[in-house]
């Protein structure tokens, strides 16, 4: 037999996840809850050599059956999110038993129980913007008259345009760089006070988007529960707002607080026996 380890998805309060309908990371596991006095670890069996080794290495794994064990794992999570707080735990996180869980939590609950307390009743919501580049810049060529008067006065001479139009072309990208960031700023500015915390995350590429237009903003928010119709609404307007100028604002949620739980990384390293990514 297959030696098997403990997976772990997130904490929560003691009893809030005594039943859990969610497929385990490994869609054969059923996901249970270990019971503190405070604070309860979410988690399922698995077979350890599936989450180690070549099996875990980079490049090794299946595309496609990694991305089925990614939404298991934000789907366990996010089943018990909507019953009481939870402080997620980062994919690929196995213990190689259940008595270092038990020893692990036993030592953390506490502090886990802590910031149970200061996510209650709060969300993680991420704003994220696209620029139409192309828009954006014609747009600027039309409304910056420095740079609408350099477009009207390109000569009809080829060769004459062509340097011309490439000092106008570079005139712009400059321009573009400094409006994009002032117009973040303006966003952010507006959005910031709707919340109680903020945290930048990662730009991310094209080819993770799936979208041709730039990812110029991605910021996660903390929000209480009953600030989120107001924070809604400002979104929106800003969106409608800038639509013409090529940015386009979405709003998605509710997240896990993944960016705004400290990691349990003290005696972290002799409690977890396969990965440690809490």
């Amino acid at each position: 037999m297959d030696a098997t380890g403990v997976y772990l998805y997130c904490f929560t309060r003691a009893g809030a996840a005594r039943k859990i309908a969610a497929a385990g990371v490994d869609e054969r596991s059923v996901v249970t809850a270990l019971e503190g006095s405070a604070a309860a670890a979410v988690f399922s069996t698995v077979a350890i050599h599936e989450f180690t080794g070549d099996a875990a290495a980079p490049g090794e794994q299946d595309p496609q059956q990694l991305v089925l064990r990614v939404c298991r794992h934000e789907q366990v999570i996010e089943e018990v999110m909507r019953e009481a707080p939870v402080l997620p735990v980062r994919f690929g996180t196995v213990f190689s038993s259940g008595q270092l869980l038990e020893k692990f939590l036993a030592g953390k609950e506490q502090e886990v129980a802590r910031i149970l307390d200061r996510i209650s009743d709060k969300e993680e919501w991420a704003v994220k913007g696209f620029l139409d580049g192309a828009r954006a810049t014609e747009w600027l060529m039309a409304s910056d008259p420095v740079l609408a008067e350099s477009r009207r006065q390109l000569p009809a001479a080829a060769g004459a345009r062509y340097l011309r139009q490439k000092r106008l072309d570079a005139q712009a990208e400059e321009a573009l760089r400094l409006w994009c960031r002032e117009l973040l700023d303006q966003v952010q500015s507006r959005l910031e006070p709707h919340a109680v915390d903020a945290s930048a995350i990662r730009l991310q590429p094209g080819n993770v988007t799936g979208r041709t237009d730039e990812m110029v903003l991605n910021v996660a928010y903390l929000m209480l529960k009953s600030s989120l119709a107001a924070f809604r609404k400002e979104v929106e307007s800003l969106g409608n707002a800038y639509a013409q100028q090529g940015l386009t604002l979405e709003l998605t949620g509710p997240w896990p607080p993944y960016n705004f739980c400290p990691p349990l990384r003290e005696g972290q390293d002799e409690a977890l026996g396969v990965r440690r990514d809490t």
